[in-house]
């Protein structure tokens, strides 16, 4: 995957691919072009900073590759990074992101998210400024179901009553990717398991917990879950649950936005993911922000339009045309914050991208068939703590 990041990263230095004096920043699809429309406001205000928006691809581990390709090429690349929540500790190590600790007013400070600050931050000093914050929730059809889930159990029955041929019970993302992780972290933590603890590298995939988790999983395709869930992605399950073939849904916040302009608009609702008895909700901790290069050769300006795109107004524009949730506390809308509150961080650690790859290996065998759920966790297990240095 490398090789071909590196040819695409290639690709943008040829002649005209780079406006003279732009500064570059790889971003998502820009879908809705809002990020388009936020950038031409600040070329408005700072015409002598242009900046060069690249859309790559959907998927957020292909654009890891492509921004660690062009880090690995040893010449200057992107100015600016767009930044996900698990790529900061592996960044800030690697030594490709400035510290802009010193650069956060006490205002900033006190009014982002602590947990988006946390997940931006490297050996207790800042690298990626959040720009909004995600969280796995439950999203259901209030004319269907008469009380939400809160448990495992809930949602397993309710998902079995209310499905028939034309609507399944429960959809989540299976595909062995990072999403696959998110989901899997939701059903572990509402367990009462873990994953990795970051301090102390420790790894628990092996434990009672985990393999409840996984089963749990398992045992909802085919009959509450359709059978090729463990090929879908987002979009896949937001576009069958809005189109009105489904119960239940686990998402982010951004599907709110776009379900209320669908046919099942006015028929929606959402909840914190469900848990097991005695144990307590978890969701998630998603969230992008923007980062400055360690290669640009323009600090002071990429910074400057790091400060813009993190700013207030353009996290309200964010909400309000792309459903994401500001990182700023008194901007996060009343009815996510008990969600929010609840989001919990994957481990900071540099090796977070190995150590999810091996989990997704794991999990979407066991999901797709052989091995059994138990070996499955186990080899995953002995994998990750052999990555870590815990072998024995």
């Amino acid at each position: 995957m490398l090789w071909i990041a590196a040819a695409f990263i290639l690709s943008l230095r040829m002649p005209g691919a780079n406006p003279e004096g732009a500064l570059s920043v790889l971003m998502e699809p820009d879908g809705t072009g809002t990020w388009r429309m936020l950038i031409a406001q600040f070329e408005k205000e700072n015409p002598d900073i242009p900046i060069q928006m690249v859309e790559g691809p959907p998927a957020t581990n292909a654009r890891e590759d492509l921004y660690a390709a062009s880090f690995l090429s040893g010449k200057a690349g992107f100015d600016i990074v767009y930044c996900d929540v698990v790529w900061t500790a592996k960044f800030a190590a690697a030594g490709w992101l400035r510290d802009l600790t010193d650069r956060l007013s006490r205002q900033d400070l006190n009014d982002f998210l602590p947990q988006e600050l946390e997940a931006g931050s490297y050996k207790g000093r800042v690298y990626r400024i959040p720009a909004f914050t995600d969280a796995g929730m439950l999203y259901y059809r209030k004319d269907l179901v008469e009380s939400p889930p809160v448990t495992f159990d809930d949602l397993e029955r309710q998902a079995q009553q209310l499905q028939n041929r034309n609507r399944w019970g429960f959809l989540w993302q299976g595909k062995q990717y990072e999403g696959l992780t998110t989901v899997f972290l939701e059903i572990l933590w509402g367990f009462g398991g873990e994953w990795i603890d970051a301090k102390t590298k420790q790894v628990y995939l092996d434990s009672r917990e985990a393999v409840k988790a996984l089963e749990f999983l398992k045992k909802t395709i085919g009959t509450i879950s359709p059978p090729a869930v463990t090929s879908y992605i987002e979009e896949d399950t937001r576009t069958l649950f809005q189109a009105g073939r489904a119960v239940f849904l686990r998402n982010w916040p951004y599907v709110w936005t776009l379900v209320r302009e669908s046919p099942v608009k006015d028929k929606v609702a959402f909840v914190p993911m469900v848990h097991a008895p005695g144990e307590s909700s978890a969701a998630t901790l998603g969230g992008w922000g923007f980062a400055v290069s360690e290669t640009s050769s323009r600090v002071e300006d990429a910074w400057k339009f790091v400060k813009f795109i993190t700013g207030t107004e353009q996290m309200k524009v964010m909400y309000e045309r792309m459903g994401r949730i500001p990182s700023r506390r008194n901007l996060v809308p009343a009815e996510f914050v008990p969600i929010i509150e609840k989001a919990r961080m994957r481990p900071a650690i540099p090796e977070y991208a190995q150590a999810s790859d091996i989990l997704q290996r794991w999990v979407s065998a066991a999901l797709t068939g052989r091995p059994g759920c138990e070996e499955a966790l186990k080899k995953a297990a002995e994998e990750t703590r052999a990555l870590l240095g815990h072998a024995k």
